[in-house]
């Protein structure tokens, strides 16, 4: 028996699922924001209300030099947080001596959460600063910034100022969760005819690696 369906019917059912999936995609583009906010209110670690408390605040690691596979640290709920004012953000302290004068490269790269799998893809946008032993800054704004949808690389060119032991301070830029920070295309087959255009949205937590790359003379 052949069962009639009215084409008023098929096109009411079709809206509801498009709603559904538009709901489903939006519940899951602000669950960052939603997840960030709720370990802010119940996390337990400290929040440092200046960059000296924060590099105090953090166990500090040594930062590796040009490590070929650079290793990977999480930014999670678990690690201090910063007061930066706007935002609060996790964060996470890696050390490094300098001579005065001496040239520095430093490399800070931020990869995509769950290897950018699935239609929504997040990744933590990193903010850093170079500190002195005092907690002054020596570098905010980076010197070199590439994105492609599945790695942020943000990099540091500079000089010492003295002799002594500086800080790079790591943590996830919370004032732009949920924002689109990468869109780059991708080509389907490696076909340019078949390309798509992918986005990135900013997270609060993900996998950082950071390392100082030798000085090319």
């Amino acid at each position: 028996m052949h069962t009639w369906t009215s084409p008023h019917r098929n096109l009411t059912l079709h809206k509801l699922l498009t709603l559904s999936a538009c709901l489903l995609l939006g519940a899951c583009a602000s669950q960052p924001q939603a997840l960030y906010q709720h370990a802010v209110q119940t996390g337990s670690s400290p929040i440092a209300k200046s960059n000296l408390e924060a590099i105090h605040n953090a166990e500090v690691i040594p930062l590796p030099v040009n490590p070929g596979l650079p290793p990977q640290w999480p930014i999670s709920a678990g690690e201090p947080r910063m007061d930066f004012g706007s935002s609060i953000s996790n964060y996470r302290v890696f050390s490094l001596e300098l001579k005065k004068g001496e040239r520095y490269t430093l490399n800070v790269n931020s990869l995509c959460n769950d290897a950018c799998l699935g239609i929504n893809k997040f990744a933590l946008k990193p903010r850093a600063l170079l500190l002195d032993a005092y907690g002054a800054v020596i570098a905010s704004k980076p010197s070199r910034a590439s994105t492609i949808v599945g790695v942020v690389s943000l990099g540091w060119d500079g000089e010492a100022p003295e002799d002594g032991t500086y800080y790079l301070l790591v943590a996830a830029d919370n004032e732009d969760v949920g924002k689109t920070i990468v869109i780059d295309d991708v080509w389907l087959n490696n076909s340019p005819l078949m390309a798509v255009k992918v986005g990135m949205n900013s997270s609060p937590f993900g996998q950082i690696s950071a390392f100082s790359s030798p000085i090319q003379r």
